[in-house]
């Protein structure tokens, strides 16, 4: 009785193992994928050598049910420097020194940082290979995932 029950146990942990691996395979493609869709249109937006432009930028968090997300903020970035955030729904400019809120560079930087952490496939702009939506969560628990959107690039 004890020898059956010694190879359940040597069967369940080996099978419960491999489906570890395989997800843990899976996790280290997807993130090797999202990490040439990243460097692929990175090259794109710095090839397009775009140094003043304004967009909006969203990062709500997505696993955190009960926190209010910050509005849309619109950056204004002048020769690859932050020169204005407003927050057009409460007709405010913050300051520029908010380490908040990145330029194009900056979100591709966070997105190299976060690469194994990105849920989903990035989207990205087909003209100028800059970010528009990724999704981010650290781990299952609550209040760490958010998600990027950039929008109305000028």
């Amino acid at each position: 009785m004890n020898s059956k029950l010694l190879v359940f146990l040597g069967a369940f942990t080996l099978f419960g193992c491999s489906d570890d691996s395989a997800i843990v395979a899976n996790q280290a493609a997807h993130s090797e994928d999202v990490v040439k869709l990243i460097e692929a249109n990175k090259l794109v937006w710095t090839s397009s050598n775009i140094q003043t432009y304004t967009f909006t930028y969203y990062s709500p968090p997505t696993d955190c049910p009960n926190v209010d997300p910050y509005p849309p903020v619109e950056i204004t970035v002048e020769e690859g420097t932050i020169s204005r955030l407003f927050v057009p729904d409460l007709d405010v400019l913050l300051d520029i020194e908010d380490s908040r809120y990145p330029t194009i560079n900056g979100i591709f930087i966070k997105m190299d940082e976060k690469s194994f952490n990105i849920k989903g496939v990035p989207t990205f702009d087909t003209t100028f290979g800059y970010p528009v939506k990724y999704g981010v969560d650290l781990s299952d628990a609550e209040c760490d995932g958010y998600s990027v959107n950039v929008s109305s690039f000028i």
